[in-house]
């Protein structure tokens, strides 16, 4: 594996060394090495500890670079995600923003359509209500007008029946004087009779004082007397019979307009019935729609604050992000111009003191005596890097170089060997970190390349449902709207056919009705004038007959022309209705197979978009799992190749205590070569 288990002594995991570290380390350890033997050499040699110094200043200015040039690409990477969070949500939250803007104005429509329906139905039911109490109204009038009729015509019925039969008790005794007449019992008896007729209320006045000069004459006994008590009477019955057409023919005429009110408010009625049954489906269905309209906006309003949230959310934290980062390199570049100031304050203030201090020639005496506490000193130094970079490899060296010292005639041939066996596994472990680089740096485009392919395809997809899906709840409320309206023509479709079938049952029992009145009318007209026309009767019952022909015919040609009229009028009536009801039908078929086709499409429509919807939802959860497998791939990918950033905090206490071991390892220089090993470990730690 590329990665190391390097764990801390106390057994904690730390994280894996980049090749640039590596190379570092390798690099540091050979310096060490080189300064290590060259001070305890059995020849005499030169050592310049500041001028080590200076080098180990560069490489920490070097090391800090790199690390910036580190954190800028994480910085990058981070900025773009930032930058495609902040386009994924600004277009989710102005689609959530133009759906509830499109279902606010749909409920708003819903509510206007509701509010017309019930005004609608408020003056519907006013109006069926003022129509019925019309009707109730002219019915009373109705029941009125014919119970005053009946009374009237039974008055009169009673007066013509008392003046027919004083006609004809009179006609008969005429042969007698008028004293004989008076006193026949029969005579009296039809005075009195003529007398009541006196009190009738249907009478008019004329003819009570016509009457009443009668029944005061009665003692005139002479023929001119008697001729005119019997032409009074027959004026009386021509009047009264008269009257009594007219009183009939009335009667005919109310009932007649009373059958047209009734017709017409029954009409208006059963209409407002229908358009109040239309109000009421208008009504539930736009309920409906609105109901539908307020969860759903309930549920974008919902979507929205999520968005809008998240959207604020990671606003903030890449500003955080962003200010966090101008801080540090603020503070980075702050570090590069000090250590470039310390090296330029040694290089030029200590040019002169250095050749004094190590220009001179020890002696192998000198070195011969430093030996002994060079192996400790080097053994103490690999034990502090061991320690400070958590690396067991390093600490295992330690124990090694004690061990070597301890055993060995010449320590430092065999501590210099097991430090060059250490820089070997160094430099290998650096070139395997660089293959391990470029497959890094290779798999972390291709998959980023996938990944943004298949986010690509995932925002597509979901595109494509989302409009898919509020189209097929369009398609929905339209598919039920059409339904209810079917169902509100074929119920009114019923109700029409049914209504009309009863109007014409009852037109074709009027019908027949008119015609057989008619028919018996003419027929008894035909009778009457053809049996009055005759000149076979006495010249008393010609007389007699003569007012009374005349008032029956008069009264049979008003019924027959009644009859007529009405069976006309009827016909007129059902003609017109037929009409109509043929003409409410058609529309209603057409309007049924225009909303029946319009279901049909929408119905395939539907099937149609609910199979896309099935396909792109499989589709969207494929490409969803092959992106949870790259983020997946990507993850471990971060785990073997990205070094986790260091905090600003923990790098600045690093820095302060680099800096406070060079300073240390400069005075240690001033007395003794042999420690500048732990100046070098100090500088391994730092590539750690």
């Amino acid at each position: 594996s590329s990665l190391w288990p390097l764990p801390h002594l106390s057994g904690t995991a730390v994280p894996p060394r980049t090749p640039a570290q590596l190379k570092g380390c390798t690099a540091a350890m050979k310096v060490a090495v080189s300064i290590c033997f060259a001070t305890v050499s059995s020849s005499t040699v030169a050592t310049n500890p500041i001028a080590k110094v200076v080098d180990l200043l560069q490489s920490l200015k070097g090391k800090v670079v790199a690390e910036g040039e580190q954190e800028q690409k994480t910085y990058e990477e981070y900025a773009k995600w930032c930058s495609d969070i902040s386009k994924e949500k600004t277009r989710e939250v102005e689609d959530s923003q133009g759906a509830v803007q499109e279902l606010t104005a749909t409920i708003a429509k819903a509510a206007a359509n509701i509010d017309g329906h019930i005004a609608a139905i408020g003056g519907l039911s006013a109006k069926i209500t003022a129509d019925e109490s019309d009707l109730k109204q002219a019915a009373q009038i109705r029941a009125k007008e014919h119970a005053d009729f009946s009374s009237t015509d039974a008055e009169l019925a009673e007066v013509v029946d008392s003046l027919e039969r004083a006609l004809d008790v009179l006609g008969r005794k005429l042969q007698g004087s008028l004293v004989q007449v008076s006193k026949n019992q029969a005579v009296q008896d039809v005075l009195t009779g003529l007398s009541a007729v006196m009190s009738a209320a249907a009478v008019q006045q004329s003819s009570k004082v016509q009457l009443a000069s009668l029944l005061q004459s009665g003692d005139d006994a002479s023929e001119a007397g008697s001729q005119a008590i019997l032409s009074t009477i027959n004026d009386l019955l021509e009047k009264a019979q008269a009257q009594r057409s007219e009183a009939a023919k009335a009667e005919l005429v109310a009932k007649h307009n009373f059958m047209l009110t009734k017709q017409a408010l029954e009409s208006s009625v059963a209409t407002a019935n229908k358009e109040l049954v239309q109000a009421k489906h208008g009504k539930a269905a736009n309920q409906q729609v609105k109901a539908t309209a307020e969860g759903d906006l309930a549920e974008t309003q919902k979507e929205l604050a999520e968005d809008t949230k998240t959207l604020n959310e990671a606003h903030d934290a890449c500003e955080d992000k962003a200010h966090d980062w101008d801080v540090s390199m603020q503070e980075r570049n702050h570090e590069i111009r000090s250590i470039e100031q310390a090296i330029k304050i040694i290089s030029e203030k200590t040019g002169g003191a250095t050749n004094q201090a190590y220009g001179l020639v020890q002696t192998s005496l000198q070195v011969g005596a430093r030996k002994s506490s060079a192996v400790v000193e080097t053994a103490r130094a690999l034990t502090d890097l061991g320690k400070s970079t958590h690396d067991r490899q390093i600490a295992m060296l330690a124990v090694r170089v004690r061990a070597a010292a301890a055993s060995s005639d010449d320590p430092f041939a065999k501590v210099k060997d097991l430090v060059n066996a250490m820089i070997d596994r160094l430099e290998k472990d650096a070139a395997s970190e660089a293959d391990q680089k470029a497959f890094c740096d290779k798999e972390y485009s291709k998959s980023h390349a996938k990944k943004d392919d298949h986010e690509s395809g995932i925002n597509t997809l979901s595109a494509r449902i989302d409009r898919a899906k509020a189209r097929m709840a369009k398609l929905k409320r339209e598919i039920s709207t059409l339904s209810t309206e079917l169902s509100t023509i074929a119920e009114d479709q019923a109700e029409a056919t049914k209504l009309r079938q009863e109007q014409h049952t009852s037109f074709k029992q009027a019908e027949a009705d008119y015609s057989s009145g008619v028919e018996g009318v003419e027929g008894a007209l035909k009778i009457l004038r053809e049996y009055f026309s005759t000149q076979s009767f006495l010249q008393g019952q010609a007389v007699k007959s003569d007012g009374a022909a005349s008032s029956i015919i008069g009264i049979l040609e008003v019924a027959s022309s009644d009859f007529g009229k009405l069976l006309a009028d009827a016909r007129e009536v059902e003609q017109s209705a037929e009409e109509e009801f043929e003409q409410m039908s058609e529309n209603n078929k057409v309007a049924t197979s225009t909303k029946k086709q319009d279901i049909k499409y929408k119905g395939e429509e539907l099937a149609e978009l609910k199979a896309a919807t099935a396909d792109n939802q499989n589709d969207r959860a494929t490409e969803e799992e092959e992106l949870d497998a790259v983020a997946a791939y990507i993850s471990k990918l971060n785990d073997q190749c990205v070094a986790k950033p260091e905090p600003y905090e923990e790098r600045k206490r690093r820095r302060e205590q680099e800096i406070e071991g060079l300073k240390d390892a400069l005075e240690i220089l001033e007395g003794d070569a042999i420690p500048s090993l732990l100046a070098v470990s100090r500088h391994l730690r730092g590539h750690q």
